[in-house]
């Protein structure tokens, strides 16, 4: 499985906020880079499972997509996944979105999110980021890094997704033209010469979503 790579995202809620952030959707679908991100009506909103491309299908065999009745989710840690074949979906977005950046999981224990990661994806933890009291791990699946973080705020007792970053082309253009009432001020994010910023809460989401400059 050293191939495996997220493909898409299942989030419940509605597609109005997502367009009004700027992605267009065919069938509930969006495409961030080459990841789909669809939209469920009847879940509940949040990030709700995570599809991965090259899993092992003898292993993942109840994982397959059934996208008339949703994922058939298996689990990382208490996170559900999914296996889910690469999109051939074709939709353009004005948020001048160009990829995922990251996904964030998060967990009570560190070491065993990362080892169930790895089991089941094949992927390797990069690295470790020690940032007292919050302790982060590293993976690469295809174009987006799955972040692991360990926090003393999780009160869940396993793994649950969280949130995403999005990065755009020209992150000040994007927030000028969506407004402060939509974007918190762009600042800069730990990876060097890069920015970020949050999109507020009451666009609607019920997903934490930041932007983030090339």
């Amino acid at each position: 499985m050293p191939n495996a790579r997220i493909a898409e995202l299942v989030v419940g809620g509605t597609t109005e906020p997502w367009h009004r952030l700027g992605l267009e959707f065919v069938d509930n679908s969006a495409l961030i880079g080459t990841v789909r991100l669809r939209v469920v009506p009847f879940l509940n909103p949040g990030i709700q499972s995570v599809g991965i491309a090259g899993l092992d299908d003898h292993d993942h065999s109840e994982g397959a997509c059934d996208h008339d009745h949703g994922p058939r989710p298996s689990m990382v840690h208490g996170a559900p996944i999914h296996h889910c074949e690469p999109t051939d979906l074709v939709v353009s977005n004005t948020l001048d979105a160009r990829v995922i950046d990251h996904v964030v999981l998060m967990t009570p224990d560190l070491e065993h999110t990362c080892e169930a990661v790895t089991a089941v994806t094949g992927a390797p933890l990069k690295r470790i980021r020690e940032a007292p009291p919050v302790r982060q791990g590293f993976f690469r699946l295809g174009e987006v890094i799955l972040e692991v973080v360990q926090s003393p705020q999780v009160q869940h007792p396993a793994a649950k997704w969280w949130g995403l970053v999005i990065t755009v082309g020209n992150l000040d253009t994007v927030c000028a033209s969506l407004g402060p009432e939509v974007m918190g001020p762009p600042k800069a994010a730990v990876q060097p010469g890069r920015f970020i910023a949050t999109v507020r809460d009451e666009l609607g989401l019920g997903v934490p979503v930041a932007l983030m400059s090339a």
